[in-house]
């Protein structure tokens, strides 16, 4: 992808100030090898930017059919099953952070469970109309704090939304952009609420080819930070 082309760079120009500085105990032969590698940079870079693609906002009658496909697609999807790679990229921070796990829906209970690097697991669960959050770590179970199942909470409206199509459909909680990127469907949601807006400033989902399911959610938060989730092994029922 094109965000590597900065690192390819980077060692491209390190690589040529050492060089230059080294010129006079360089020989043929090293040229030639240093000809050669600077080809395959060049050739690199142009596979990279030219196989990055951009967000197409689509027209307002696209938009309307592919809501339309996406919600008639997903009426029939009680519950899923997949695992997950969750990536967080702190604004403050370079270092990201990695860690998977599994995904469970059915009904309005959704499981989040962590394998790697720590294993424990968040569960919502409806109770007398209003959603919980409860952690399971080290065979114990408690209630989650406010803080983190607000946010919690705000993440699994979203992945049950993307599920039952009702994301895009109902406009109380997000504004709904549809674009294209090659052929994939994306929906960039734009949170309208205010509980919604201190947590999240947009969130993108990417649709499966047959767009019957979310195969990843880009979170953009409030604070900067950016978390990403990849859907794989995907099993609908």
């Amino acid at each position: 992808m094109f965000v590597k082309s900065p690192n390819i760079l980077k060692f491209f120009f390190k690589q040529s100030r050492r060089d230059k500085c080294s010129k006079s105990s360089v020989t043929p032969h090293k040229r030639r090898r240093s000809a050669m590698w600077v080809g395959v940079v060049m050739l690199l870079l142009f596979v990279t930017t030219g196989s990055a693609q951009t967000l197409k906002k689509a027209t307002p009658e696209q938009a309307k059919k592919m809501v339309e496909t996406v919600n008639k697609a997903t009426a029939t999807v009680k519950g899923i099953q997949c695992d997950f790679t969750q990536v967080r990229q702190s604004a403050m921070l370079k270092e990201k952070m990695t860690s998977k796990g599994k995904m469970s829906f059915s009904g309005k209970n959704l499981k989040w469970e962590y394998t790697e690097p720590n294993k424990f697991a968040l569960t919502v669960k409806e109770e007398n109309g209003q959603q919980q959050v409860y952690i399971q770590q080290d065979g114990k179970t408690k209630k989650a704090d406010a803080q983190s199942g607000q946010l919690f909470k705000g993440i699994a409206q979203i992945v049950t939304g993307s599920v039952t199509g009702t994301v895009l459909s109902d406009n109380g909680d997000f504004t709904v952009e549809m674009y294209t990127q090659g052929d994939q469907w994306v929906a960039k949601l734009t949170p309208k609420q205010a509980k919604l807006k201190k947590m999240f400033s947009s969130i993108f989902l990417y649709f499966n080819d047959r767009h019957n399911a979310v195969t990843k959610v880009e979170m953009k938060e409030a604070n900067g930070d950016t978390t990403t989730i990849t859907f794989t092994n995907m099993k609908l029922s």
